[in-house]
């Protein structure tokens, strides 16, 4: 979910119907802001979930993650991603590659642009709306989403902030060849 959220976050000031790119190809920073659930604010619960998980014996992990019926990621506010030239160009937002999307629609109109999503992802749906605040070096977003899975429908909002760290992103692989390399794992 927290993949979907920081893709379509930057997707959306990356993504470009215009000749000149909105958002500058390199290494990037998104920090969540903001977040509430079910009309509660939870982002401070996130560094608690942080230290939570980083504080489980292996023996613990594997009884969380066979409660959640999948490995248990850290939760993280602040993420780094490296964005291509053709991603700064592109004009469809970038998906985890296990992520299932109808085609997004996205709207620039000067230095904003609005997006619709509909996601499919391990027995989850997310449909959401969004609005991103663009300059070359930052995007400020904002999300609305609901989320239904088996444990029932839940209503959340989030804000982010992107900013442009550097041209070059060292060791990090650019977003969309990590999400092109999921894909032909996938396939085979």
């Amino acid at each position: 979910m927290k993949k979907v959220i920081m893709a379509v976050a930057l997707a959306a000031g990356a993504g470009a119907t215009m000749a000149e790119p909105m958002v500058r190809p390199g290494l990037w920073e998104i920090r969540v802001v903001r977040q509430t659930l079910n009309g509660q604010d939870v982002t401070a619960l996130m560094p608690v979930a942080v230290q939570l998980l980083g504080n489980l014996s292996p023996q613990q992990r594997q009884q969380v993650e066979a409660t959640f019926g999948k490995p248990v990621a850290n939760v993280n506010t602040t993420q780094r991603i490296c964005v291509s030239p053709e991603m700064a160009a592109g004009d469809k937002p970038l998906m985890p590659a296990n992520v299932k999307c109808e085609p997004t629609t996205l709207n620039r109109a000067g230095d904003r642009a609005t997006f619709e999503f509909n996601c499919k992802d391990q027995g989850r749906t997310m449909v959401g709306k969004g609005v991103s605040t663009l300059a070359s070096e930052s995007v400020a977003t904002r999300i609305d989403m609901v989320m239904n899975d088996a444990r029932g429908r839940y209503v959340m909002q989030n804000d982010s902030q992107a900013r442009f760290i550097d041209t070059n992103c060292g060791g990090l692989k650019p977003a969309d060849q990590v999400v092109r390399e999921a894909q032909a794992a996938q396939k085979k």
